[in-house]
């Protein structure tokens, strides 16, 4: 008999095979999956278009909130977020099913799965109500066996934030059909599951056999390699700092890898900051694979970059590769598991084959793959698609953290956000009647803002409260618009661009607190005003994200002072925090400090002239190809204007100067003119692209200058940084100025001196290189000389 629904309509179920009973234990040799409800239901009963028209709610804030109105509204007997747990045998592989039902009712055997939304219910498509009535029906499966429960009610009940109105779609099944739709459900994932048991099983062969990569440990590599492995067996967290040069890449991900075979953890993320750790990491991977590791590892790549229709809305109506794709992804996703190294090429090549969305297909493929290498966005934004799988996800996840002194400056710009009423008005214009109403009543709380006694800019603790509605009211009508249309979001690019910025805006304010600002700047004319949430310590929020995960290892070349970059990367106290000693000799790197020219902001125009023979003479001294860093694109203009009166040098020397605004391509010409000619002199910005995360060893680079002892400019928002971290720390100047920029001179010194044969030369102008509070932030294992 099929199962009854309230409508009296069937529920597509079919009988099966017995239920498969929950095994007491299993003393044989078993390969075990640990796999959550929701993502063995995604595998199996997801099918049809790509469509993001309907996701549950904006924000995940107002989502829980949505269940929270749910709840009160049940009766006591109601039990939330009530959990499952089963134990499924396939041969000689186990499955451990585990997952929380939204509501389970005792009193009335009802099992519930809340979902939010912001459109009417009734426009949305079936495929997406049968996935999720589909994962109830897996959690009444499991309650109805635990319980001895004959007939079990099963309800997807959908949720209008905006309206709050409750749309219910009521099932009334019997214990025998939802142990049918289980065991139908089991038997879909069997395949999928022999492959994975195979793979795992080739993974932790080759993983016990796997050699270190490089044959030989470096000096320095097998103590970095011993520090992640024991991290990691302990579900510890680590921050290592050891010198550029070292091998950090390979010295972390072979111990992570180990670690791995010995079961101390199932996945790990290897997060990137820059591109080139990114292929650091894929060209390490690949360099293990070659040597017969089979480990799947999966690179993320930014949706517009990888997109095989630019311009087309991500709907089955518009795009051919979302049209279906759900349809033809086990085809796609059992080639891509199988294939090992994943990196961008890869991933597209195999979407191209199976004609399927090659962004949505690294998606999917996060829950089956061993090793991602991602962004740091991917793991630690508002909207890391990373976090929620790993705060989800059955599996331990270990995060190996690259370049790590970059995250906590990331991390403070991927929790602020920023509106313009200017942008506002370019929205309005393009919008419809209703949109243009929700964005009506935005721009007169905006109109309010302006009116009040404040001067040019401001600073407050509280978030405007009479904002936050109106802005909501913006969300629930582009989200309609959405709905209504697949074209809308190509359609109406400066909406969208609005739009975006706004939930950006929601996402940080539900996490607004004392470590943020408000700022308010009234600007140029009418629409001139901008309001930003300004995240002044991410340290808060990075905790959370790293407490989820079953380990952090951060690494980097500049992670001192190390209570510092403790604090602001958001790991405990607890953390091991260790600065290795250098694998290279210390006249590898001659270092002059040149502390009678002062380089400061009112002293340049005066210390100009004599910077300029002093660079000069470096130049015609150091021989091989050298980068000259300056603090600002002014004083480099205006230094160099001089130097080339020079004419002698330059006959010696190939000039190559950095811009504001050049393309990819203009910056790849000076690794170019860097492999062809060993006679180059380089004029860079000091924390620019290229002061550090490039690999220049060799003849590539012999020698560094570094104008300035590169501080952060004085302004409002730096200043209240300092203000924050005085209040905090105690420590206000040291950790808003004086430690960032120590750290950008750190890292360029680090681009010369890249192995054991690398020799070189370093100059340090500036008369602050002389006091002893920026001196002892200079690395230790080189010797300098006035």
């Amino acid at each position: 008999m099929p199962c009854r629904t309230a409508s009296g309509a069937g529920c597509d179920s079919s009988p099966g095979k017995a239920f498969p009973p929950a095994l007491p234990g299993w003393s044989g040799r078993m390969t075990e999956f640990r796999l959550s409800v929701r993502d063995l239901v995604a595998f199996c009963h997801r099918s049809g278009d790509i469509d993001h028209r309907y996701t549950p709610s904006p924000t995940g804030e107002q989502g829980m909130e949505g269940h929270q109105r749910i709840y009160r509204r049940r009766p006591e007997s109601y039990l939330r977020e009530y959990p499952v747990r089963y134990r499924h045998q396939q041969g000689d592989i186990e499955l451990q099913l585990r997952g929380r039902a939204d509501g389970f009712d005792p009193a009335s055997a009802l099992v519930e799965e809340i979902k939010t939304c912001r459109v009417d219910p009734g426009n949305i498509p079936p495929p997406v109500s049968r996935l999720h009535l589909a994962q109830a029906r897996i959690y009444a499966a499991l309650i109805a066996e635990e319980r001895s429960l004959d007939e079990v009610a099963v309800q997807l009940t959908w949720l209008n934030i905006d309206t709050d109105e409750e749309v219910p779609l009521r099932q009334s099944c019997s214990r025998a059909e939802l142990r049918a739709f289980l065991t139908d459900t089991l038997a879909a994932f069997a395949d999928w599951l022999a492959l994975l048991a195979r793979r795992r099983r080739d993974r932790q062969a080759s993983l016990l056999r796997l050699a270190f990569p490089h044959g030989e440990f470096r000096r320095g590599q097998r103590l970095v390699a011993e520090l992640v492995y024991k991290c990691i067996d302990q579900g510890g967290q680590a921050m290592l700092e050891a010198p550029t040069g070292i091998g950090k890449t390979a010295a972390v991900l072979y111990p992570a890898l180990k670690a791995m075979a010995e079961n101390k953890h199932e996945a790990l993320v290897f997060v990137t900051a820059r591109t080139v750790g990114r292929r650091s990491a894929e060209d390490c991977l690949a360099l293990m694979a070659g040597a017969g590791m089979q480990a799947s590892s999966l690179s993320l790549t930014a949706k517009e970059s990888v997109c095989f229709s630019p311009g087309k809305a991500c709907h089955g109506d518009d795009c051919p590769f979302a049209r279906g794709y759900y349809d033809r992804l086990p085809g796609a996703l059992a080639e891509a598991i199988q294939h090992g190294v994943l990196d961008r090429a890869a991933v597209e090549r195999i979407a191209r084959a199976h004609e399927v969305c090659p962004y949505q297909l690294a998606q999917d493929l996060l829950p089956w793959v061993d090793i991602v290498v991602a962004d740091m966005h991917y793991v630690y934004s508002l909207t890391a698609g990373l976090d929620r799988l790993i705060s989800g996800d059955e599996r331990r996840w270990s995060l190996l953290v690259d370049e790590a002194h970059n995250l906590p400056e990331r991390a403070r710009q991927m929790y602020s956000a920023r509106l313009s009423k200017a942008e506002l008005m370019r929205a309005k214009r393009s919008s419809s009647p209703a949109v243009r109403r929700a964005l009506e009543r935005v721009n007169r709380a905006l109109l309010a803002l302006q009116k009040e006694a404040w001067g040019e800019e401001v600073f407050r603790q509280e978030l405007p409260a009479e904002l936050v509605n109106p802005l909501a009211e913006v969300v629930a009508a582009v989200g309609r618009a959405m709905a209504d249309d697949p074209r809308f979001v190509p359609a109406n690019p400066e909406l969208m661009a609005f739009y975006f910025a706004l939930l950006q805006w929601l996402r940080v304010a539900e996490n607004w607190g004392r470590d943020y600002r408000l700022q308010l700047q009234r600007g140029d004319g009418k629409q001139g005003l901008s309001l930003g949430l300004n995240c002044l310590d991410p340290s808060r929020l990075l905790s959370q994200r790293q407490a989820r995960a079953h380990a952090v290892i951060a690494f980097s070349a500049t992670l001192s002072p190390q209570h510092w970059m403790r604090q602001l990367t958001g790991l405990s106290e607890a953390a091991v925090c260790r600065r290795l000693e250098s694998p290279f000799a210390a006249e590898q790197l001659r270092v002059e400090l040149e502390t009678a020219i002062d380089t400061r902001y009112r002293q340049r125009e005066a210390s100009a002239p004599g910077l300029a023979r002093r660079l000069a003479r470096f130049l015609r001294e150091a021989p091989g190809n050298c980068i000259v860093y300056f603090p600002s694109y002014r004083y480099l203009a205006s230094v160099l204007a001089l130097m080339q009166a020079d004419a002698p040098l330059w006959a010696e020397r190939r000039l190559w100067q950095q811009r504001p605004g050049q393309s990819l391509e203009e910056r790849d010409e000076l690794f170019q003119i860097l492999r062809s000619h060993h006679n180059v002199a380089a004029f860079c910005i000091l924390g620019g692209v290229f002061s550090e995360g490039i690999d220049l060893p060799g003849e590539l680079l012999s020698a560094v200058a570094i104008v300035g002892v590169g501080l952060p400019q004085v302004g409002s928002e730096r200043e209240n940084l300092r203000q924050w971290y005085q209040q905090a720390y105690g420590a206000g100047f040291e950790y808003a100025y004086l430690y960032p920029a120590m750290q950008k001179v750190d890292q360029a010194l680090g681009r010369v001196v890249r192995s054991a044969t690398d020799c070189g030369r370093a100059l340090l102008v500036d008369t602050r290189y002389g006091w002893p509070a920026y001196r002892s932030l200079l690395p230790p294992w080189w010797c300098y000389r006035e």
